[in-house]
């Protein structure tokens, strides 16, 4: 069950944008070639140490900042996040950025681990100067980025809200590994017809927002490549349910998606891990986006804010 749903996940996520050719143009209508110009970063760039990553910071108001980190593949002009950050920002100061790589962050060639990930956002927030300890909200993939940062650094973080988190127990379910060797293969093998950066791998049609065609650039599938190959260099203490890391009394909302009607084993097995998330917390609770799949902070961004408020009235209790 749980290695069908990485595929399914797995496939939309990358190999499937990647591959896909766009629609032919109606034989009466001319076509003109699309031309993609990078559009400006919508917030600003912070070196860390002679690369730049990209933050977007919105709202004014004291208290514990909120700092969503975005599932794989995701950035700030292509995120899920935008709704739900504007909805924050009316009682928050909330940001988002780009993992290195992605959006407009500068890359960085070579392997890279999530510990590198962790340690890059850490150096964001003091290079920013943004004040802890902070709201972390990570959504799928990002879940596990949030929490790893939260055993990194736990003075740093007041809370945590988990978006339909990636559990360990999906992550390396048996039969994971190899769905992703096989994806990692076919976005390495799209990668050789990159003829340069900057520029979409795949057909454009024209008329598309740059902020799309931005995700399908060479830099951006090589990142989604390192970032893949990250999850198989997790030391393997890390891959056990809770490996990493539990939150103690810390403030923790699950939010999981609705279930299907009739509901399906794979749904069923799904709810029963986001329990099993609620639980790393004594403080933690469980939330239900109904009629919501898996991109809640873009189907539901009400549900997403509403959860982040409460969880903030929640910091400083016992």
């Amino acid at each position: 069950m749980l290695r069908a749903c990485l595929v399914s996940l797995a496939l939309i996520s990358a190999s499937a944008s990647l591959f896909a050719q766009t629609p032919a143009a109606a034989p009466d209508k001319p076509t003109e070639p699309y031309v993609y110009v990078k559009p400006a970063p919508t917030g600003e760039l912070v070196d860390i140490g002679g690369r730049r990553l990209h933050i977007d910071c919105r709202g004014e108001a004291k208290g514990p900042a909120v700092i969503f980190e975005a599932g794989l593949s995701q950035f700030t002009a292509h995120s899920a996040f935008a709704k739900t950050q504007d909805l924050i920002a009316h009682f928050a100061r909330v940001c988002t950025y780009d993992r290195a790589g992605f959006g407009w962050s500068d890359p960085v060639a070579g392997t890279r681990t999530q510990e590198d990930m962790v340690e890059d956002l850490h150096k964001l927030l003091v290079a920013k100067r943004l004040q802890g300890p902070f709201v972390l909200a990570g959504h799928s993939m990002g879940g596990l980025y949030a929490r790893l940062y939260a055993q990194r650094y736990p003075a740093d973080v007041a809370a945590i809200v988990l978006i339909d988190a990636t559990p360990e127990a999906y992550l390396y379910a048996p039969g994971a590994a190899e769905v992703r060797k096989d994806l990692v293969a076919k976005i390495a093998e799209g990668l050789k017809n990159a003829k340069q950066d900057g520029v979409p791998l795949v057909p454009m049609e024209p008329g598309t927002p740059p902020e799309v065609a931005m995700a399908f650039t060479a830099e951006v599938f090589r990142t989604m490549k390192q970032e893949y190959e990250a999850i198989d260099l997790v030391p393997e203490a890390l891959r056990v349910s809770g490996g990493y890391g539990t939150l103690g009394d810390r403030p923790l909302a699950v939010i999981r998606r609705d279930i299907a009607d009739p509901p399906a084993a794979a749904d069923e097995g799904w709810a029963e891990l986001q329990q099993s998330l609620a639980a790393l917390s004594t403080r933690g609770f469980l939330v239900v986006a109904e009629k919501s799949g898996h991109v809640i902070p873009y189907e539901n961004p009400q549900i997403v804010a509403d959860t982040v408020r409460r969880v903030l009235g929640e910091i400083g209790k016992r």
